[in-house]
């Protein structure tokens, strides 16, 4: 196995870890959301944490579970004509789009790097209910979940290219 078959297999690896992992979530949602119906509706005592605390939760859900969805290229997607185009064709538009996509998913990691630095400097604190958690770990979730999108968006990239340009991982001169 080459280098560059490694990298991708890694790369895969790290989306389908992180996205079978945090598909645990949905239960601490579930979960969660059942107590706050218990004690709501059993016990005529809501709590105050609940809401919020399911929010944060599917949010980090979302991000997370991005490069796993793009590995498996679950995203949606227009294929009006694409889906009619040779293997090698639709290879080319990809690396095409994937440059876009590249070079939009850098940006919005460093703008997310910086969003998530500045709830942490700040000790930023929600204020949407009274319990009142702290948002910056929520927050440093976003660079995460759009570092290993942007991570799986160059595995792929790497791979159309191979396609495109008629290589194999195998071949190091790719």
């Amino acid at each position: 196995m080459s280098g560059i078959s490694r990298l991708l297999s890694a790369i895969d690896g790290i989306s389908e870890f992180i996205g079978k992992a945090v598909s645990w979530m949905c239960l601490a949602m579930i979960g969660v959301l059942l107590y706050e119906i218990g004690a709501r509706y059993f016990f005529l005592s809501p709590t105050s944490w609940a809401h919020e605390s399911t929010t944060m939760l599917y949010g980090t859900f979302c991000i997370l579970a991005g490069a796993y969805t793009h590995r498996h290229q679950a995203h949606v997607r227009s294929e009006v004509i694409y889906h009619v185009l040779r293997t090698r064709t639709r290879a080319i538009l990809d690396v095409i789009t994937g440059v876009v996509v590249i070079a939009v998913f850098a940006v919005f990691f460093y703008a997310a790097c910086e969003f998530a630095l500045e709830s942490w400097q700040n000790n930023e604190m929600s204020s949407k209910s009274t319990w009142g958690p702290p948002v910056y770990p929520f927050k440093t979730m976003l660079p995460l979940g759009v570092g290993l999108v942007l991570l799986q968006s160059i595995a792929h990239w790497i791979r159309d290219l191979l396609v495109a340009f008629n290589l194999t991982p195998g071949n190091d001169a790719a």
